[in-house]
């Protein structure tokens, strides 16, 4: 049966692998703390290329991002040796997007280590940092204008590498400012700036923060982790929120990730396609060809 995006050479511009047995992936343990996203005992067991393509049977997958996935490993750079090694061996992913802390005296170090990796596309560091304490993964507020972080990130802009990174919709003005500040610097949010719709002012901010960065051409926001939107997908709960991020940044800065395997729990990949299809299946064959692949391919040089 034919898929309503044959024809686009399909990218996930955001997925995980993890193996359970290599790294220590804390945030998976049967006792760590329960996640806000849902049951993590479906994804408690190895994910891998085979079970990646699996999902994805019977669609244009053409090409995949990885994403750091918190595997807790002693050195991050061990994480991207070994899917740099997955890549050559399966072909899948076909970019990484690895882990460096840029407030830490050693980042442009890890970078470095990081770039010998010849898949390795961008650096995601921790961003998050709210006042509700429901999301806070940074060391401390303010990150994105630390001294500290802003002095390593001429080293993404030399390697070409994106700055990747989840903040909540309160940190959009700080996000306007580094793009400001850093007009070569490609930034990419990940998960929709995590749009809690019913969280108190959470979309006004949101909405008011993503009208700001239209101005701003080097900041991209990925169609991934709708979960913190509406748990399953509900094509009549995105498509407002969809429409306002097409209205102020076009489909040329924005992608789509799977965010698999974690979506899964609440989302399977052939639902979202489906939520997807009602969102955006009006929208003329370039935006959908951008959304879907040519954007993720100018940002990650796929």
């Amino acid at each position: 049966m034919a898929h309503w995006l044959d024809g686009i050479a399909l990218v996930d511009a955001h997925h995980h692998f993890w193996e359970l047995s290599r790294f220590p992936y804390r945030w998976l343990a049967p006792d760590a703390p329960p996640a806000r996203f849902g049951d993590k005992a479906s994804i408690r067991r190895d994910f891998l290329p085979a079970d990646y393509l699996a999902a994805f049977d019977g669609l244009p997958l053409s090409a995949s991002v990885h994403v750091q996935a918190n595997c807790g490993a002693a050195d991050p750079v061990d994480e991207t040796r070994w899917l740099q090694e997955l890549s050559d061996t399966t072909g899948w992913p076909s970019a990484i997007v690895a882990e460096v802390d840029l407030t830490e005296p050693g980042a442009e170090r890890q970078i470095a280590a990081h770039l010998q990796s010849p898949a390795l596309r961008g650096i995601r560091t921790p961003v998050a940092w709210d006042e509700a304490r429901r999301w806070r993964v940074a060391s401390k507020p303010g990150v994105l204008a630390d001294a500290r972080f802003r002095g390593a990130l001429s080293a993404l802009v030399d390697g070409d590498l994106c700055l990747e990174c989840v903040v909540v919709p309160a940190q959009l003005p700080e996000v306007l400012d580094l793009a400001q500040a850093q007009p070569g610097l490609k930034i990419v949010l990940n998960h929709c700036a995590t749009l809690e719709p019913g969280q108190p002012g959470n979309l006004h901010t949101w909405r008011a923060g993503i009208e700001a960065l239209a101005e701003v051409p080097n900041v991209f926001v990925k169609l991934s982790g709708l979960w913190a939107v509406d748990r399953t997908w509900r094509a009549s709960v995105l498509l407002p929120h969809v429409t306002h991020l097409l209205s102020c940044l076009g489909s040329d800065r924005i992608l789509y990730g799977s965010n698999l395997p974690v979506e899964g729990v609440n989302c399977p990949l052939a639902r979202q396609f489906e939520q997807l299809h009602e969102v955006l299946g009006d929208q003329p064959a370039d935006a959908l060809n951008a959304i879907f692949s040519d954007t993720a391919r100018r940002l990650y040089r796929l």
